[in-house]
């Protein structure tokens, strides 16, 4: 098992006299909200399923993982969006169903809202003028719906393709599979329930101008809004169901800010206020439950630690840190070459490598998210044992990303705190199998001389093609 390096042999590893950076008494009780060895199902499951639809999530929370992974984005209206690619082009229809330009269905749009013909041509007319093929932020969230989110899965990957993944024609209606996802929908899949669907299969989710914007016109709204034209309202308070194979598993959320480019100035914010909606912050709601596992279930969504944050970028660190204050788990992902923001920072030196953990435990991350090598990503390693070192000397927790076989588990455990994984059914298993889950007695490498006690936890994984089955795939 892992120990805290003594400080003399710190100080040999930063190659300099200045000690290392540490985690202060308050980062770490945040750092301990978040479950040690704890398995984050990376996009729901890029292997067995379409990534961040319904079926990936459904199957991650009956795997019996602790988190959902998901990244953030926004729409044209608003939606915050739980998807990866902020061209859609790779998991959609994008191009086939709505085209290069603006979608051609937009002006009747924008006339179903109440708007009149000539103020919503003259609209579309703006809104090409900004409009990036494939962009979820150039899209109103009902257009998005419209997409098939599951076909090119199965074609990708025909050894493990499932006819429900993919759509029937949504012949101006939403589609009928798997659908870009709503963080919303993330948050119900994570409490237990599926989709509310209609008897041809297509969501039920309808939606309507906001009533506070009765009586002005489009041409006013685009002055005081600009390109995020933030003019209609969804009703998910019908969207969801429970669902009827849900088996108890309540994980929490591990969810990526990308960078700030890509979303709207107050993305930070936003997310803040949605977890705060949906009763998932624990800032303005304190978790009552103190246990990530209890009788056989995961239970990470009920604690303190149903939330952690991650990002990529400097800047979306530190505005998180403004709004969140670092009293939520983040976590700062590690990709090379180091971001020019951070001052001397460099990850192939202990030196600068030293500097980029002092730089980011000064705006609130509590965790290091480094990239690993091997198939089938073969990401430059950044989880090297003087990195690893490094790491925990600081007293953060260590989640390397992302995990795809039992070769990179063997090599990389020993280095890892948590695991951002595709396979959560072989990540899990192997855990399992080397007494890092369902244990009562692990010693705890961040408090010496204390054990450390998962053994609630799910003892057995499920078959991953037969819970696909199961959950009607």
């Amino acid at each position: 098992m892992k120990k805290m390096l003594p400080g003399f042999l710190a100080l040999l590893l930063t190659g300099c006299v200045q000690p290392l950076p540490q985690l202060s008494e308050e980062m770490e009780r945040v750092r301990d909200y978040v479950p040690l060895y704890a398995v984050m199902a990376h996009r729901g499951s890029t292997y067995w399923a379409p990534e961040e639809t319904e079926s990936a999530w459904r199957w991650a929370r009956e795997m019996g993982a602790d988190y959902l992974e998901s990244d953030l984005q926004c729409t044209k209206d608003g939606v915050i969006l739980a998807n990866h690619d902020d061209n859609l082009a790779r998991t959609t229809d994008i191009e086939e169903h709505l085209g290069e330009g603006v979608p051609a269905t937009r002006q009747a749009f924008y006339e179903s809202l109440g708007f009149d013909a000539a103020d919503a041509a003259a609209q579309v007319r703006r809104d090409s003028a900004t409009f990036k093929p494939y962009y979820a932020a150039s899209y109103y969230y009902a257009e998005l719906l419209t997409l098939d989110a599951g076909s090119w899965f199965n074609e990708a990957h025909p050894d493990r393709a499932r006819a429900r993944f993919a759509s029937a024609p949504a012949d101006g209606r939403y589609a009928t599979g798997q659908y870009v996802s709503a963080f919303r929908d993330q948050m119900a899949y994570a409490e237990g329930k599926m989709l509310r669907r209609d008897a041809d299969g297509r969501r039920i989710l309808p939606f309507r101008r906001k009533e506070s914007l009765a009586g002005k016109t489009l041409e006013e709204l685009s002055r005081e809004m600009g390109n995020y034209l933030e003019i209609t309202e969804y009703d998910f308070s019908q969207a969801y169901v429970p669902d009827p194979q849900d088996s108890g598993h309540r994980p929490g959320l591990y969810i990526e800010f990308k960078e700030p480019e890509v979303n709207p100035d107050d993305m930070e914010q936003r997310v803040y206020d949605l977890l705060d909606a949906e009763g998932w912050n624990i800032l303005t709601r304190p978790a009552a439950d103190s246990l990530f596992y209890r009788e056989g279930k995961v239970n990470v969504g009920r604690t303190t630690g149903k939330v952690v944050l991650q990002t990529f970028s400097p800047v979306s660190l530190q505005r998180a840190y403004q709004v969140f204050g670092g009293r939520v788990p983040m976590c700062f992902l590690l990709w090379s070459p180091c971001p020019d923001e951070i001052p001397d920072g460099d990850l192939s030196t202990r030196a600068g490598f030293r500097a980029i953990l002092s730089w980011v435990m000064s705006y609130g991350a509590q965790i290091s998210g480094p990239s690993i090598s091997g198939e089938p990503n073969n990401y430059e390693e950044l989880n090297t044992v003087w990195q690893s070192a490094l790491v925990h000397a600081a007293g953060m927790l260590n989640h390397p990303y992302s995990f795809d076989s039992l070769d990179q588990m063997k090599v990389q455990t020993p280095r890892a705190d948590g695991f951002f994984t595709n396979r959560s059914d072989l990540t899990l298993q192997y855990l399992i199998d080397n007494g890092l889950r369902c244990n009562a007695a692990i010693p705890d490498p961040f408090h010496p001389g204390r054990l450390y006690d998962n053994s609630q936890a799910p003892a057995t994984v499920p078959d991953a093609a037969e819970t696909l089955r199961r959950l009607g795939y």
